[in-house]
């Protein structure tokens, strides 16, 4: 239960009291769905005009280049993610 202390007129214990409260739950509800909405319309139309969405790639395309080369040629892309100073993660998922 919600008691305003301050503003006793403000009773929030009795229908009318919760009813308002669900009217301002519904309002910001609403409001939500409509942020997310923009959001992704936003979104897609970034894509549409071929903005690259998330994070940069750590290994540029001259390494992935190489990564595939040196692991077609028997080498781990564990070692060479060592080496490069990346997540092992990084250095297999550009050999793939």
């Amino acid at each position: 239960m919600i008691k305003v202390l301050d503003k006793p007129h403000l009773n929030l214990t009795t229908p009318i009291g919760r009813g308002f409260i669900a009217f301002l739950g519904a309002l910001a509800e609403d409001e939500r769905q409509r942020i997310v909405k923009r959001a992704d319309e936003g979104r897609a139309a970034a894509r549409k005009r071929g903005v690259h969405m998330g994070r940069k790639p750590k290994l540029t395309e001259l390494q992935r280049r190489v990564a595939r080369e040196r692991v077609a040629k028997g080498e781990s892309a564990r070692a060479i993610a060592q080496e490069w100073g990346v997540a092992h993660t990084s250095a297999a998922r550009a050999v793939a």
